[in-house]
């Protein structure tokens, strides 16, 4: 065998792992807001309508482990946001609550939170899903 042949044969195993990989991971990493956080998308965003994310506190150590397997969550008066590494992950914890959303790799958990009504549920999931995601139809499923 040459060494063409060779490297050509590395190459392709090389290629064929990526892909394997990439199938494994549900292509996360190649969607863009795979690494957006939820300090980005709602603490430090700057949207022109009302603020949703008042008094915003992380709660990763809290609130990510053994039974929410989030990489990231914050608590603001508004609502309880999770991020999770894939959407699989994030629609699955979504479609257990009561009263939330999912952008994405963002979950909104309404529950418990007692300053926000059912009209701006809506408006700070849409503002959410909106500014970041060019989202079009119900915020709320």
């Amino acid at each position: 065998m040459n060494a063409v042949a060779a490297s050509g044969r590395s190459v392709g195993a090389v290629c064929l792992g990526v892909g394997a990989l990439l199938a494994m991971s549900g292509c996360s990493i190649l969607i863009p807001q795979h690494g957006l956080t939820i300090r980005q998308a709602v603490v430090d965003a700057q949207y022109s309508g009302p603020d949703y994310a008042s008094n915003p506190v992380e709660i990763t150590e809290s609130a990510c482990g053994d039974e929410v397997d989030c990489v990231e969550a914050w608590s603001t008066d508004q609502a309880d946001y999770y991020r999770f590494a894939t959407r699989d992950r994030a629609t699955e914890f979504a479609e257990g609550l009561f009263d939330g959303a999912q952008s994405h790799f963002i979950v909104m958990d309404f529950t418990g939170k007692t300053g926000i009504d059912r009209v701006d549920q809506e408006a700070a999931s849409c503002q959410l899903r909106g500014a970041n995601f060019d989202h079009e139809g119900p915020c709320i499923d």
